[in-house]
């Protein structure tokens, strides 16, 4: 198995929902959903476009129908005028407004072919059919009364199908127009009249009723469109909510909770919220965890004499002053300590020599006054040391001393010690219990020296 297969195994990450997963199909749904919507705005805009026309269609075959029949009627008034005046400017008229019917009936007819409703088709084919069988009575009735006038009918070549019966054409001036008026209220005309009226109404209606159908079809099918397009919307706001509340409790509150925890130099939680979120926080918890160590290193280093390994002056500061705080009501004992004859070992035996004898004298300090609860020892440099006990009785003193002239003798070792004692810390200070302690080190040292002396004369 490969190293980078290895290191895969034992180092899991620190697991989570990574955004990618989450965001990638959501906004591809999004996407899809967006998709959705614009084709489904298109199919309501062509279904409403659907209705409009269907509206807009039945409007405008009535308006035609209605404007047709009021065409006919028209062309009815200008026959009956023309017979009862004999002025041909309502000839001319007639066929002019004919000649425009006639296109208007086209388009009429056209748009009935058009529509789906046999029933339409034949209502406006009854109402064709018996307007040109008027049209043919009041051609009869213009070409009578253009005869009983004498008038040139070759001027009016549209009459060509209204011929003359050779009874009619018998007739003097005055029954000629008499006929005409005759044909013009006739019962054959009368009826076709009723019949054009009756048949383009119920084209018309006809009409409606199919549209009205069409028009309630679209507007189904319409509503159904509108009622998906209020649902994506409603799924579309939905997940962007859901969206928003993923983002806010997985990211936006991680993420202030671990800013106060960054100030204050608290290490983040690395599982909760996001995949990205967890492994920022995991690598962040390694980096403290590594400061922390290189800080808490640095620290022991800057407090701990290289050569004994024992604390020095810097630790020692640092800890009465936290114990000032810690138990301002604590006994205490604090013995200092010098090692007698090291600047006659460097001096005569080397340096080295000297740092060995400073070795032996702190580990003798330790066994003698180190190595239990409340009990530290301390090298402040050169021959110099000191001793703190904490809440530690002072019935314990005597013994430890003689231990302590033991250890010296085992090690070949010897360091002059005094020291004192408090019962409350807050009754006096340590400046002072060390200035005590010190004064009784140095006078055991001056009688150090005399015997040191006083063994050299009598050696002499």
């Amino acid at each position: 198995m490969s190293e980078s297969a290895k290191n895969a195994i034992t180092h899991k990450g620190p697991g989570g929902i990574s955004a990618k997963r989450v965001l990638i199909p959501i906004a591809v749904f999004i996407f899809c959903l967006h998709m959705l919507i614009v084709g489904n705005t298109i199919r309501i805009n062509r279904a409403g476009q659907g209705v409009s026309k269907i509206t807009q269609r039945d409007f405008m075959y009535s308006q035609i129908s209605w404007t047709y029949e009021d065409g006919i009627e028209n062309l009815a008034d200008k026959v009956y005028l023309f017979v009862n005046s004999g002025d041909e400017n309502y000839v001319d008229a007639y066929f002019r407004q004919a000649e425009e019917l006639d296109s208007q009936s086209t388009v009429f007819a056209q748009m009935s072919s058009g529509d789906s409703t046999d029933r339409a088709d034949e209502e406006i084919g009854t109402a064709l059919a018996a307007a040109q069988a008027r049209r043919q009575i009041e051609l009869r009735a213009i070409r009578l009364c253009l005869r009983a006038n004498s008038a040139a009918i070759e001027r009016y070549p549209q009459l060509a199908s209204a011929a003359l019966t050779a009874q009619e054409e018998a007739l003097s001036a005055a029954e000629r127009k008499e006929t005409a008026l005759g044909l013009l209220i006739s019962p054959e005309y009368m009826q076709n009249k009723s019949l054009v009226h009756e048949h383009i109404s119920r084209a018309v209606q006809a009409v409606t009723e199919q549209s009205s159908e069409s028009v309630r079809q679209q507007a189904g099918v319409l509503g159904s469109y509108q009622g998906l397009q209020w649902t994506l919307m409603l799924v579309v706001i939905t997940i962007l909510i859901t969206l928003c509340v993923l983002l806010f409790t997985m990211l936006l509150i991680p993420l202030e909770h671990s800013v106060e925890k960054i100030q204050n130099g608290e290490p983040l939680p690395d599982d909760k919220g996001l995949s990205e979120f967890r492994r920022l926080a995991y690598s962040y918890n390694e980096l403290l965890h590594h400061r922390k160590m290189t800080e808490s290193y640095l620290r022991r280093q800057s407090q701990t004499d290289a050569l004994t390994k024992l604390s020095n002056r810097l630790a020692y500061q640092d800890y009465i002053s936290r114990l000032s705080w810690d138990k301002p009501h604590a006994s205490l004992t604090v013995f200092s300590l010098d090692v007698n004859g090291l600047k006659e070992a460097n001096d005569s035996l080397g340096h080295s020599h000297g740092d060995d004898l400073l070795k032996q004298s702190a580990a003798c300090i330790l066994d003698a006054f180190g190595g239990g609860d409340g009990k530290q020892c301390f090298r402040f440099g050169g021959d110099e040391f000191a001793a703190i006990w904490v809440d530690v009785p002072a019935d314990e003193i005597e013994g430890a001393l003689e231990k302590f002239r033991e250890f010296q003798n085992a090690h070949e070792v010897s360091i002059s010690v005094g020291y004192a004692h408090a019962d409350d810390l807050s009754e006096t200070t340590m400046d002072a219990l060390f200035n005590q302690a010190d004064k009784c080190m140095y006078e055991e040292k001056v009688r150090y020296h005399r015997e040191l002396d006083a063994s050299h004369e009598v050696h002499a």
